[in-house]
């Protein structure tokens, strides 16, 4: 079981970094839980997985054509929370690079993360599937504030 949320994990950073929106799709659970608080104040414990991935490739968030990405796993531990369901505790730095333009690949600014995730899976059908996130944010580098514009969030449940 460890193998496969491993693995997960790894489709679900290098979906992100590769904007490959339809790779991510096919790793979701029906519903995922979101906790960004401390990226961008978004918080929705039931979310459809569709709604997850518009909100991901949005051009205002990973979906920006002049954002790079690239999502260093670290070590990582895991923990069955149910019969069905699992929770990876991983380190993380996450590394952002923003283009002047899509012609022009000149750098605007860079911004990294440096943080604990918390990724839920769940077994759905047999299978092992990605069901969530949690951040835990320990210090930010750089433009990392700056790096998503337009991207609005809020609360939900």
């Amino acid at each position: 079981e460890w193998r496969d949320c491993t693995e997960l994990t790894f489709e679900w950073a290098d979906s992100y970094d590769t904007k490959n929106w339809s790779r991510l799709a096919s790793i979701l659970a029906p519903t995922v839980r979101v906790n960004y608080a401390s990226v961008n104040n978004y918080r929705n414990d039931a979310l459809p997985a569709d709604d997850f991935v518009e909100m991901m490739s949005s051009p205002g968030f990973l979906g920006n054509p002049n954002v790079d990405t690239q999502h260093h796993m670290g070590a990582c531990r895991f923990r069955r929370v149910g019969p069905d369901e699992i929770e990876g505790k991983w380190q993380i730095r996450a590394a952002h690079q923003r283009y002047r333009d899509e012609g022009v690949r000149a750098v605007l600014l860079t911004g990294h993360s440096h943080a604990t995730i918390t990724l839920v899976y769940k077994m759905v059908d047999g299978v092992w599937k990605w069901a969530g996130i949690e951040t835990d944010i320990r210090w930010n580098e750089n433009g990392f504030d700056k790096m998503f514009t337009g991207f609005e969030a809020g609360e939900a449940a």
